[in-house]
Protein backbone atom coordinates (compact mmCIF):
# COMPACT_ATOMS: atom_id res chain seq x y z
CA UNK A 1 0.00 0.00 0.00
CA UNK A 2 1.51 3.27 -0.82
CA UNK A 3 2.02 6.12 1.83
CA UNK A 4 1.66 8.77 -0.90
CA UNK A 5 -1.38 11.08 -0.90
CA UNK A 6 -3.92 10.36 -3.91
CA UNK A 7 -3.89 13.45 -6.28
CA UNK A 8 -6.53 15.97 -5.91
CA UNK A 9 -8.47 16.44 -8.94
CA UNK A 10 -10.25 20.28 -9.95
CA UNK A 11 -13.44 20.27 -8.31
CA UNK A 12 -14.92 21.17 -11.69
CA UNK A 13 -16.02 17.45 -12.98
CA UNK A 14 -15.65 18.48 -16.78
CA UNK A 15 -12.14 19.88 -15.89
CA UNK A 16 -11.44 16.77 -13.45
CA UNK A 17 -13.08 14.58 -16.61
CA UNK A 18 -10.37 16.14 -19.48
CA UNK A 19 -7.69 15.79 -17.15
CA UNK A 20 -7.70 12.25 -16.32
CA UNK A 21 -8.84 11.54 -19.87
CA UNK A 22 -5.76 13.40 -21.40
CA UNK A 23 -3.32 11.77 -18.95
CA UNK A 24 -3.84 8.07 -20.07
CA UNK A 25 -2.18 6.28 -22.74
CA UNK A 26 -4.18 2.92 -22.51
CA UNK A 27 -7.46 2.01 -22.37
CA UNK A 28 -10.39 -0.60 -22.57
CA UNK A 29 -12.12 -0.64 -25.90
CA UNK A 30 -15.65 -2.10 -25.76
CA UNK A 31 -17.12 -3.72 -28.99
CA UNK A 32 -20.35 -5.45 -30.11
CA UNK A 33 -19.38 -9.51 -30.81
CA UNK A 34 -22.08 -11.10 -33.08
CA UNK A 35 -22.73 -14.52 -32.36
CA UNK A 36 -25.19 -17.32 -33.25
CA UNK A 37 -26.70 -16.36 -29.82
CA UNK A 38 -27.00 -12.29 -30.49
CA UNK A 39 -24.34 -9.80 -29.94
CA UNK A 40 -21.97 -9.89 -27.13
CA UNK A 41 -20.14 -7.11 -25.48
CA UNK A 42 -15.89 -7.43 -26.10
CA UNK A 43 -13.03 -5.62 -24.53
CA UNK A 44 -10.07 -5.31 -25.66
CA UNK A 45 -7.08 -3.30 -24.78
CA UNK A 46 -5.75 -0.91 -26.99
CA UNK A 47 -3.13 2.55 -26.97
CA UNK A 48 -5.09 5.81 -27.09
CA UNK A 49 -4.20 9.50 -27.92
CA UNK A 50 -6.65 12.22 -27.72
CA UNK A 51 -7.48 14.70 -29.71
CA UNK A 52 -8.23 18.44 -29.07
CA UNK A 53 -12.43 17.67 -28.87
CA UNK A 54 -11.62 14.51 -26.34
CA UNK A 55 -12.20 12.02 -29.79
CA UNK A 56 -10.24 8.69 -28.96
CA UNK A 57 -7.34 8.23 -31.94
CA UNK A 58 -6.57 4.72 -32.28
CA UNK A 59 -4.08 2.70 -34.59
CA UNK A 60 -5.91 -0.64 -35.19
CA UNK A 61 -4.92 -3.86 -37.53
CA UNK A 62 -8.09 -4.64 -39.46
CA UNK A 63 -6.93 -8.40 -38.46
CA UNK A 64 -7.27 -7.40 -34.73
CA UNK A 65 -10.83 -9.08 -32.93
CA UNK A 66 -11.73 -5.72 -31.90
CA UNK A 67 -11.44 -3.61 -35.72
CA UNK A 68 -13.76 -6.66 -37.51
CA UNK A 69 -16.43 -5.66 -35.10
CA UNK A 70 -16.18 -2.15 -35.39
CA UNK A 71 -16.48 -2.70 -38.80
CA UNK A 72 -19.50 -4.35 -38.33
CA UNK A 73 -20.74 -1.98 -35.57
CA UNK A 74 -19.06 1.43 -35.13
CA UNK A 75 -20.67 1.70 -31.72
CA UNK A 76 -17.72 1.74 -28.80
CA UNK A 77 -16.94 2.59 -25.67
CA UNK A 78 -13.86 3.08 -24.07
CA UNK A 79 -12.50 3.32 -20.29
CA UNK A 80 -10.09 5.42 -19.67
CA UNK A 81 -8.31 4.37 -16.11
CA UNK A 82 -6.57 6.85 -13.69
CA UNK A 83 -6.59 5.12 -10.88
CA UNK A 84 -2.74 4.04 -10.67
CA UNK A 85 -0.96 5.32 -7.87
CA UNK A 86 -4.19 4.94 -5.68
CA UNK A 87 -4.38 2.17 -2.55
CA UNK A 88 -7.98 1.78 -3.28
CA UNK A 89 -8.25 1.76 -7.02
CA UNK A 90 -12.10 2.31 -6.34
CA UNK A 91 -11.28 5.70 -5.28
CA UNK A 92 -9.66 6.67 -8.27
CA UNK A 93 -10.71 8.41 -11.43
CA UNK A 94 -11.69 7.40 -14.26
CA UNK A 95 -13.65 7.88 -17.70
CA UNK A 96 -15.62 6.11 -20.30
CA UNK A 97 -16.06 7.65 -23.24
CA UNK A 98 -19.58 6.20 -25.14
CA UNK A 99 -19.81 7.20 -29.22
CA UNK A 100 -19.26 5.48 -32.65
CA UNK A 101 -16.02 4.50 -34.23
CA UNK A 102 -14.71 4.91 -38.11
CA UNK A 103 -11.43 4.86 -40.12
CA UNK A 104 -10.20 7.96 -40.42
CA UNK A 105 -7.01 9.04 -42.80
CA UNK A 106 -5.92 12.50 -41.63
CA UNK A 107 -2.45 13.10 -41.65
CA UNK A 108 -3.26 15.43 -38.40
CA UNK A 109 -4.72 12.54 -36.28
CA UNK A 110 -1.94 9.97 -37.37
CA UNK A 111 0.67 12.45 -36.26
CA UNK A 112 -1.10 13.31 -33.10
CA UNK A 113 -1.01 9.18 -32.24
CA UNK A 114 2.56 8.72 -33.06
CA UNK A 115 3.82 11.73 -31.15
CA UNK A 116 2.31 10.02 -27.95
CA UNK A 117 3.51 6.52 -29.21
CA UNK A 118 6.22 6.60 -30.72
CA UNK A 119 7.30 3.06 -30.66
CA UNK A 120 3.92 2.50 -33.05
CA UNK A 121 5.98 3.84 -36.21
CA UNK A 122 7.78 0.42 -36.31
CA UNK A 123 4.15 -1.44 -37.97
CA UNK A 124 1.86 2.08 -38.36
CA UNK A 125 2.75 1.85 -41.90
CA UNK A 126 1.73 -1.53 -42.67
CA UNK A 127 -1.20 -2.98 -44.93
CA UNK A 128 -3.64 -3.67 -42.02
CA UNK A 129 -3.16 -0.78 -39.96
CA UNK A 130 -5.48 2.48 -40.05
CA UNK A 131 -6.01 5.47 -37.68
CA UNK A 132 -9.40 5.11 -36.05
CA UNK A 133 -11.43 7.65 -34.29
CA UNK A 134 -13.98 6.82 -31.05
CA UNK A 135 -16.21 10.61 -31.41
CA UNK A 136 -17.57 10.19 -28.17
CA UNK A 137 -21.34 11.56 -27.85
CA UNK A 138 -21.05 11.11 -24.09
CA UNK A 139 -18.84 10.83 -21.19
CA UNK A 140 -19.20 9.13 -17.75
CA UNK A 141 -16.75 10.74 -15.10
CA UNK A 142 -16.34 8.68 -11.61
CA UNK A 143 -14.02 10.71 -9.70
CA UNK A 144 -14.07 8.18 -6.86
CA UNK A 145 -17.23 7.31 -4.56
CA UNK A 146 -20.09 9.55 -4.70
CA UNK A 147 -18.29 11.54 -7.63
CA UNK A 148 -20.19 10.31 -10.95
CA UNK A 149 -21.72 12.50 -13.57
CA UNK A 150 -22.54 12.35 -17.43
CA UNK A 151 -21.63 14.69 -19.81
CA UNK A 152 -23.28 14.82 -23.14
CA UNK A 153 -21.18 16.66 -26.08
CA UNK A 154 -19.05 18.93 -27.19
CA UNK A 155 -16.47 17.92 -24.35
CA UNK A 156 -14.47 20.70 -24.87
CA UNK A 157 -15.63 23.78 -26.99
CA UNK A 158 -12.79 25.62 -27.64
CA UNK A 159 -11.01 22.68 -29.25
CA UNK A 160 -11.13 24.03 -33.08
CA UNK A 161 -9.57 27.19 -32.03
CA UNK A 162 -6.88 25.59 -29.86
CA UNK A 163 -6.48 23.02 -32.79
CA UNK A 164 -5.34 25.69 -35.68
CA UNK A 165 -2.69 27.31 -33.40
CA UNK A 166 -1.51 24.08 -32.50
CA UNK A 167 1.49 23.50 -35.30
CA UNK A 168 2.74 26.84 -35.00
CA UNK A 169 3.08 26.95 -31.22
CA UNK A 170 4.96 23.30 -30.40
CA UNK A 171 7.89 24.85 -33.40
CA UNK A 172 7.93 28.09 -31.70
CA UNK A 173 8.21 26.87 -28.57
CA UNK A 174 10.80 23.71 -29.39
CA UNK A 175 12.35 26.28 -31.17
CA UNK A 176 13.47 28.93 -28.58
CA UNK A 177 12.81 27.01 -24.80
CA UNK A 178 14.91 23.88 -24.72
CA UNK A 179 16.04 24.34 -21.17
CA UNK A 180 12.55 25.29 -20.07
CA UNK A 181 11.02 22.17 -21.48
CA UNK A 182 13.30 20.28 -19.65
CA UNK A 183 12.59 21.92 -16.54
CA UNK A 184 8.87 21.63 -17.34
CA UNK A 185 9.47 17.99 -17.92
CA UNK A 186 11.48 17.49 -14.38
CA UNK A 187 14.61 16.15 -16.51
CA UNK A 188 17.91 16.94 -17.56
CA UNK A 189 18.67 19.91 -19.98
CA UNK A 190 21.41 17.31 -21.58
CA UNK A 191 18.40 15.62 -22.67
CA UNK A 192 16.32 16.52 -25.55
CA UNK A 193 12.64 17.64 -24.25
CA UNK A 194 10.35 18.55 -26.99
CA UNK A 195 6.72 19.49 -26.81
CA UNK A 196 4.89 17.01 -28.97
CA UNK A 197 1.39 18.25 -28.02
CA UNK A 198 -0.92 20.94 -26.78
CA UNK A 199 -4.06 21.50 -26.18
CA UNK A 200 -6.84 23.65 -23.87
CA UNK A 201 -5.82 21.09 -20.63
CA UNK A 202 -2.30 20.75 -20.78
CA UNK A 203 0.72 19.86 -23.08
CA UNK A 204 2.50 16.76 -24.03
CA UNK A 205 6.37 16.49 -23.32
CA UNK A 206 8.84 13.54 -24.93
CA UNK A 207 12.80 13.08 -24.63
CA UNK A 208 13.32 9.26 -26.45
CA UNK A 209 10.66 6.91 -24.84
CA UNK A 210 9.68 8.71 -22.28
CA UNK A 211 6.70 11.37 -22.35
CA UNK A 212 5.34 13.63 -19.33
CA UNK A 213 1.98 15.16 -19.69
CA UNK A 214 2.01 18.56 -17.63
CA UNK A 215 -1.83 19.93 -16.98
CA UNK A 216 -2.61 23.40 -16.97
CA UNK A 217 -3.83 25.07 -13.72
CA UNK A 218 -6.91 25.69 -16.17
CA UNK A 219 -8.12 25.11 -19.05
CA UNK A 220 -7.29 27.73 -21.85
CA UNK A 221 -9.05 28.62 -25.11
CA UNK A 222 -6.47 29.19 -27.90
CA UNK A 223 -2.45 28.92 -28.25
CA UNK A 224 -1.94 32.40 -27.07
CA UNK A 225 -3.41 31.76 -24.00
CA UNK A 226 -1.63 28.73 -23.77
CA UNK A 227 1.70 30.07 -24.61
CA UNK A 228 1.19 32.32 -21.85
CA UNK A 229 0.54 29.75 -19.39
CA UNK A 230 3.63 27.36 -20.90
CA UNK A 231 5.70 30.12 -20.23
CA UNK A 232 4.83 30.68 -16.75
CA UNK A 233 5.41 26.94 -16.03
CA UNK A 234 8.44 27.10 -17.74
CA UNK A 235 9.64 30.40 -16.27
CA UNK A 236 8.76 28.71 -12.56
CA UNK A 237 10.40 25.33 -13.25
CA UNK A 238 13.77 26.99 -14.14
CA UNK A 239 13.22 28.51 -10.81
CA UNK A 240 13.14 25.19 -8.86
CA UNK A 241 16.04 22.70 -8.58
CA UNK A 242 16.04 20.18 -11.66
CA UNK A 243 17.12 16.20 -10.82
CA UNK A 244 18.79 13.88 -13.38
CA UNK A 245 16.13 12.50 -15.85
Amino acid sequence: MSDQPEPELPADNRQALRRVARGVRKAALATSLATDRGDRPYVSLVTVALDHDLSAILLLSRLSEHTRHLMADPRAALLLDGTEGHANPQTGPRVTLVGHAAEEAAPRLRARFLALHPAASLYADFADFAIWRLRPERAHFVGGFGRAVWFDAPLVPQAEAMAAGEPALVAEINRGHPEGLAALAGGSPARDWRLVGVDCDGCDLAADADLVRVAFPQPVADADAARRVLTGLMTAARATPTRSG
